[in-house]
């Protein structure tokens, strides 16, 4: 990140320094000059210096200029989550689950993109407005980010859930972090585009969805970052209140796993996920 950070910073930087490293040359020149007072020396030195101030101030002035569209908090495009984006080609096999996420998906026009479907095998709920967080804890600085525009599937009989993220959806405190982040180096978002988790609520039997309250959850599948998927078991818990009904799990994966080799951020991430429906 530092040596990102160092292309990306203005090269008018550069240019103030090279104008008073000119400005000492001259001094030290002029100071050379015998039998003459030290303004008679320093005349052209004093000239250059003047001219000098102006161009930093100059430099300062573009500088400001140039913070608040390129180095302060830039909210991310709001991310479109289509069909496509949430089910996939192959990682949702059963068919009438996937037939039905897909008609909730069209049928549902509002902002909230939420939507419920009762079938046979029980309620299909769908939302376009999960979110993902993670958070790298480091030695010089911590680096999160949250993706509000996650798309997730959960159905209450079978315990079948879904989420997946674009990753360009992943907003930083600052627009170098976000870019970098998309890069070759890091997150390749042209390459792999989406992360997911595709799997099931292992004791769904154990929530009874007639009654309000929290209950801890275990889900098991497959998580996909970065073009590669592992097998993966994460804790949850599943709360339901006020005819509404939302999930949440902390977790932690290494970067490692996944071929994120760079040494910008810990090797051990925390992951947060949250639906609500």
């Amino acid at each position: 990140m530092f040596f990102k950070l160092l292309k990306e910073i203005p090269q008018m930087f550069a240019v103030a320094a090279i104008i008073w490293v000119f400005v000492l040359i001259l001094f030290i020149r002029n100071s050379q000059i015998k039998d003459k007072t030290f303004f008679a020396k320093h005349r052209s030195t004093i000239i250059a210096a003047v001219v000098a101030l102006l161009l930093t101030v100059a430099d300062i002035w573009l500088f400001i200029e140039y913070i608040p569209t390129h180095f302060k908090k830039q909210p991310a495009a709001e991310v479109v989550v289509s069909t496509k984006d949430l089910l996939g080609d192959s990682t949702i096999t059963d068919t009438v689950h996937k037939t039905t996420v897909e008609a909730a998906i069209k049928k549902d026009t509002s902002k909230q993109g939420k939507a419920v479907v009762t079938e046979m095998n029980g309620k299909t709920y769908v939302t376009g407005k999960a979110s993902i967080h993670f958070l790298s804890k480091g030695s010089s600085e911590d680096i999160e980010a949250t993706n509000h525009s996650v798309a997730c599937s959960f159905n209450d009989k079978t315990g079948q859930l879904k989420f997946t993220g674009l990753i360009k959806g992943f907003q930083f405190e600052n627009e170098i972090m976000q870019n970098h982040f998309n890069d070759k180096d890091y997150m390749n978002s042209d390459a792999f585009p989406k992360t997911s988790f595709t799997g099931n609520v292992q004791n769904i039997s154990s929530v009874n969805f007639t009654k309000e309250g929290t209950y801890n959850i275990t889900a098991a599948g497959t998580i996909s970052i970065h073009g590669i998927t592992k097998n993966i078991t994460v804790p949850g818990s599943l709360t339901i209140a006020g005819g509404k009904l939302s999930l949440k799990s902390i977790f932690k994966i290494k970067r490692i796993d996944f071929g994120i080799t760079t040494d910008e951020i810990a090797d051990e991430l925390s992951i947060t996920v949250i639906a609500e429906f």
